[in-house]
């Protein structure tokens, strides 16, 4: 377990540790950061690696609890295993590829109010069975979750803000842009007159030359 734990913590870590090397690189002292300089990825890692080592501990075996309550735990547990491991990492990639994309971050941030609701029901079924020791690991990671998915939706809200800031001053300045000035008028083109043809006199036919005959005496 500690291995796959491991293997997420790579995957959901390496895009943000890449993404914030290249904007750290890109920031100059006294310049302000831009607005997506917390990717996703890092303001959900540590509460994600708190909530991945609580999964790790729970043993349902341990529980005091019907058949019923296991069962139904057992498939809120396994909902937790299928999202950290399949469905949130390319939700997080994604966002993190894309930070001025509010409609990937907002997709990363209902993802995780989906696994807040899971984490709530698997607390809740763990405080009236489990060990306290696993009581204890999931009260942390369903509180850390709660601060991070509220960090992350400031950060949606702060994007969506800065868009829409965008968007109004690009309408201001084109509506502060004069209007083009009309074409000038075209010119009528009035066409010459036509040359006068003129006639030309009929070729005169050429002369016949005169006949040897008629031209030799007779004896």
């Amino acid at each position: 377990m500690a291995l796959r734990a491991s293997f997420f913590v790579l995957a959901v870590c390496a895009p943000a540790m890449a993404l914030a090397g290249q904007t750290s690189s890109r920031n100059t002292p006294g310049t302000n950061p831009p607005a997506h300089a917390n990717p996703p990825s890092a303001i959900l890692r540590p509460s994600l690696e708190i909530l991945q080592t609580a999964i790790g501990e729970m043993t349902l075996d341990k529980w005091k609890a019907s058949p019923a309550i296991r069962t139904e735990a057992d498939g809120n547990l396994r909902s937790v295993q299928r999202d950290l491991a399949s469905t949130l990492p390319p939700l997080l990639a994604g966002a993190d590829a894309a930070p001025d994309s509010t409609a990937k971050t907002l997709a990363v941030y209902r993802n995780v109010e989906a696994l807040y609701d899971v984490m709530l029901r698997l607390d809740a079924a763990g405080r009236l069975a489990a060990p306290s020791n696993q009581i204890s690991a999931l009260d942390q990671a369903l509180a850390s979750l709660s601060d991070a998915r509220r960090a992350l939706g400031d950060q949606v809200q702060a994007n969506a803000e800065n868009q829409e800031a965008r968007v109004i001053h690009l309408q201001a300045a084109l509506k502060a842009v004069p209007p083009p000035a009309p074409p000038p008028a075209p010119v009528a083109c009035i066409p010459p007159p036509p040359k006068k043809k003129v006639a030309r006199p009929a070729a005169k036919p050429a002369a016949k030359p005169a006949s040897p005959n008629s031209s030799t005496p007779s004896h």
